[in-house]
């Protein structure tokens, strides 16, 4: 029985669970720490209500972009080298030869590995919606009602 795309994904280019669990660790400290920042900016600036969560997410949007540009784009691949995305690791694009099919990341250093939902992993990863959002609201109150 021939292995299945996800098999061949995997075994072409694997994912190490050590290394995946720190990137997903790493990534969660920097939105803790920066939704924090975020709430204390927000309450140094007096926002309230539906202002403040909208900083939030777009100081949260904006952090995702950083390390999009900062982080991942120079190492010249995409977010699917560093994270497993919805698909449980398998890449997209990839053929039964085990070559990856589409563009190369323009860097003549082969193709460009994208593995399915794995930018849900940058955007969304790390807490955004939990322990980060807890965080900015700590951050929020607490300096909001230290200056009223």
């Amino acid at each position: 029985m021939p292995p299945t795309q996800q098999e061949l994904s995997l075994l072409i280019h694997p994912l190490v669970p050590e290394s995946v669990q720190h990137n997903a660790r790493v990534l969660s400290q920097l939105r803790s720490l920066t939704s924090f920042l975020l709430g204390i900016s927000a309450g140094i600036l007096g926002l309230q209500s539906a202002y403040g969560f909208a900083f939030y997410f777009l100081g949260t949007l904006l952090v995702s972009a950083l390390v999009q540009v900062l982080v991942i784009k120079p190492s010249g691949s995409t977010a699917g080298a560093f994270f497993p995305g919805s698909s449980g690791g398998e890449v997209e694009g990839i053929d039964a030869t085990g070559k990856i099919g589409g563009k190369g990341n323009g860097k003549g250093k082969g193709k460009s590995i994208e593995r399915k939902g794995a930018w849900r992993d940058v955007l969304l990863g790390g807490g955004v919606m939990s322990e980060a959002l807890s965080g900015f609201v700590l951050g929020w109150a607490g300096v909001g009602g230290v200056l009223r």
